[in-house]
């Protein structure tokens, strides 16, 4: 086929094609980067998230019992959506000798990540 320059066949080059192919794989190793990226984020967030609801859980129960909670530590671990969870609860009195406050942090067992932590005050009633 002839072109306006002459004899030069109209299309590409090959030096053009694979500078196109070069174009096209690293933006296909971007979008792969950008994936993985994606994906550990939401791993992390779904942990938090799981860590988070433990910790309200066990938040609630102590508030809930019969007993109010006497000031101290308390550990223990509860499995949640196929995970073993370490929990902690820390109970301080405050300057109200009705109040405490309460405060229970979670981590998952055997993860790095960092502890959630959830706080509340619990108000002893008839003393």
């Amino acid at each position: 086929m002839r072109g306006r320059g002459g004899d030069r066949e109209a299309g590409f080059s090959v030096v053009e094609a694979l500078v196109a192919l070069a174009v096209f794989a690293l933006a296909g190793v971007g979008l792969v980067q950008l994936q993985t990226h994606s994906l550990q984020t939401l791993t992390r967030v779904e942990s938090h998230a799981l860590a988070h609801m433990v910790a309200q859980n066990r938040l609630v129960e102590a508030m809930a019992a019969q007993t109010p909670p006497e000031p101290g530590e308390s550990t223990g671990e509860v499995e949640n959506a196929g995970r073993v969870w370490t929990w902690r609860l820390r109970v301080v009195p405050t300057e109200d000798a009705a109040v405490r406050r309460l405060t229970v942090t979670v981590t998952e067992s055997g993860a790095a990540a960092p502890p959630v932590a959830v706080h509340a005050f619990h108000t002893r009633v008839g003393d």
